[in-house]
């Protein structure tokens, strides 16, 4: 019954079979600019690829910006378009000094007969870091003025030159400036300035000569890559409920050598990609003001809300009922999508992230793979303690590292349409669970499984072909386990033995009016909260490697917890004189953990009769944990 068997593929006739799919962008799928929803620093001009936005050095730089002439409203979030902008009262578009042509200029604007020019103040605001070395900015080089005065003569004779990395800011959130030159006079009309290629978002240019002056062009020029490119899709519509199965994509490596990118194997950047589910094609919520005194609101579609006047809008949120929060970021291809499904709707988001500046990367394609139809329209899951389903935090609070019997309750709508399924696969971090009973249907109905797979982290029931989920039903299964991590999640998925269709996560919820934790996540108790090595023992105590299979080795059996990540374990045996005989190292994670020894030092000669100190230390991020045992060999 218990035996480790292996999980078939059977074949049977008038079965529904879901089709496993792949929706794509980029090479071999839809376009990239026709899906985007917004983007920043996305270099869009290969039909099949984005790219971060790279620059060479010979570039106008401004020329590759979509500009604005507007403050900005705040400075922190980095924006698709630039912004440039000056310190007058008159609301003229300054866009004439960033539009690439040196025919047109800032005119008279800033030539009035009379009126001092210094402190005029131009800012600029890339939207994102760029990778910069060089800046110039000049009047017109030809034609003249109603008097003829050459107008290449109205240059600015003194200036301050500032720049900000948009990283640094005041505590009032505006760029924290640096100078990047002060020149008290010159007489050269276009003014050049060079400097140690540095990543600039933001530019102020202070003037500080009284006398009248045009600009007809603000340059920029860099080499490489900006630090950071993001992509947002628009939400796609699958056109019917899908299981969601897996993220893929390929990325190439890019590299600026002179005035050329070149694609590499080894570049200095990673892409990382989100994602979100939604059963509707909003994922905000939109509210109408129907009091303003008491702020009183109802809910409007979004076509609705966009045609209210200012004074009726009453902001929107997003929806947390019909879509998933945004996921961990997935930066390997392939990774399993554990978003919530079936749904028919899903967007997402990529980061492309550079730790050179000259190496960006390339996404040359995203795929989603989903099947429809899916398993079931809905698994709802939940979790607590056998003998406590209404604890009084409606969640289980379970001692660490402590085997403790668990009764999962499911509940699963499957229509017509729909697959079925016929075993359950319950993920049990770092512990390997054992199982108790099977309960199928209300009433609950005692079933003997077909097999049943305990393994480290998770424990698979198959169900017998008489109890193959169908339709609307409802399973507990229970059994034992440890917990080793405060707030771990016994996450679930169903899967079908007897089709190719990929398996569906079960999502938190009230799937037992009897118990009231309506969720899969696991507390520890507080006691246990700082427990990262919570037990050391070393069995038995004297043990005789003599080979006579009796007592041949010691077992050294420790149980680390409240890990999130791997840490570094050192295990040493050091005989009555404190010399170091052995030593076992490595990255370990919350679990219990197994060390056999055979009475051998490091060079695997036998030790001599004695008594012996089995010392571990656990260095975890911010404190050390360190326990020893005594342990005799006698022969």
């Amino acid at each position: 019954m218990l035996a480790i068997a292996a999980i078939w593929i059977a074949a049977t006739s008038g079965m529904s079979w879901g089709e496993v799919r792949q929706w794509k962008v980029g090479t071999g799928g839809e376009s990239w600019v026709a899906q985007e929803l917004a983007s920043t620093a996305v270099d869009f001009s290969a039909a099949e690829t984005i790219k971060s936005l790279g620059f060479d050095p010979h570039n106008n730089i401004t020329q590759q910006l979509s500009w604005v002439s507007a403050r900005p409203i705040g400075f922190l979030a980095e924006r698709a378009q630039a912004h440039v902008w000056d310190n007058t009262t008159l609301r003229e578009s300054q866009l004439v000094i960033v539009d690439g042509r040196d025919t047109t200029s800032t005119g008279d604007r800033f030539k009035e007969f009379g009126v001092q020019q210094s402190g005029r103040r131009f800012e600029f605001d890339l939207g994102t870091r760029i990778p910069i070395n060089r800046i110039l900015f000049f009047p017109r080089p030809l034609g003249v003025d109603d008097q003829g005065r050459p107008y290449r003569e109205d240059f600015i004779r003194s200036y301050g030159l500032f720049s900000s990395d948009g990283l640094s800011f005041t505590q009032d959130n505006r760029p924290d400036y640096s100078l990047l030159r002060q020149v008290e006079f010159t007489r050269e009309d276009t003014a050049e300035i060079l400097f140690p290629l540095q990543f600039i978002r933001f530019i102020r240019l202070h003037v500080n000569s009284p006398n009248p002056f045009e600009i007809a062009e603000f340059q920029l020029f860099g080499t490489g890559f900006a630090p950071q490119a993001s992509y947002t899709s628009k939400i796609i519509d699958l056109g019917e409920a899908a299981n969601f199965s897996r993220l893929e994509w390929t990325v190439e490596g890019l590299r600026q050598e002179a005035t050329n990118q070149v694609v590499v194997e080894d570049p200095d950047a990673e892409v990382a990609i989100r994602m979100r589910t939604g059963r509707d094609d909003s994922p905000r919520v939109f509210f109408r003001l129907v009091d303003r005194f008491t702020r009183e609101r109802e809910v409007v579609t979004e076509d609705e809300y966009n045609k209210l006047g200012q004074n009726e809008r009453g902001g929107f949120q997003d929806d947390q009922v019909n879509w998933s929060l945004w996921s961990s970021p997935f930066t390997a291809s392939g990774q399993r999508i554990t978003l919530p499904s079936p749904r028919r709707y899903f967007q997402f988001a990529i980061t492309m992230k550079s730790q050179s500046i000259l190496d960006g990367i390339q996404v040359t394609s995203l795929s989603v793979e989903h099947s429809i139809p899916p398993l079931a329209q809905q698994l709802i899951g939940e979790v607590s303690l056998l003998d406590e389903p209404r604890p009084p935090r409606s969640v289980a609070i379970v001692p660490v590292g402590q085997f403790v019997t668990f009764a999962y309750d499911l509940i699963a709508d499957v229509a017509q349409t729909d697959i079925g399924f016929d075993a359950i696969r319950i993920f049990t971090p770092s512990s390997q669970p054992k199982f108790s009973e099977l309960f199928v249907g209300d009433p609950p109905e005692k079933v003997e499984p077909a097999d049943i797979v305990e393994e480290l982290g998770s424990l698979t029931v198959l169900f017998p072909a008489s109890h193959r989920i169908t339709g609307r039903d409802v399973l507990q299964i229970t059994f034992a386990a440890q917990v080793f991590v405060q707030g771990s999640f016994l996450n679930a998925e169903v899967f079908d033995t007897q089709s190719e269709e990929v398996p569906q996560r079960v999502l938190s919820g009230d799937a037992n009016p009897e118990v009231t934790t309506n969720t899969l996540r696991v507390l520890t108790a507080a006691e246990s909260a700082r427990e990262v090595l919570s037990s050391f023992a070393v069995t038995p105590k004297v043990f005789s490697p003599n080979g006579d299979a009796i007592n041949d080795e010691a077992m050294i059996a420790l149980t680390l917890s409240q890990l999130v990540e791997p840490v570094e374990v050192e295990v040493a045996i050091f005989d009555l004189a404190g010399r170091r005989v052995r030593t076992w190292a490595g990255a370990e994670q919350s679990g219990n953990h197994l060390r056999p020894w055979d009475g051998r030092d490091g060079n695997e000669r036998l030790l001599p009769v004695g008594i012996y100190l089995v010392k571990v230390l656990v260095d975890a991020d911010q404190e050390s944990f360190v326990q020893a045992e005594t342990v005799g060999i006698a022969y």
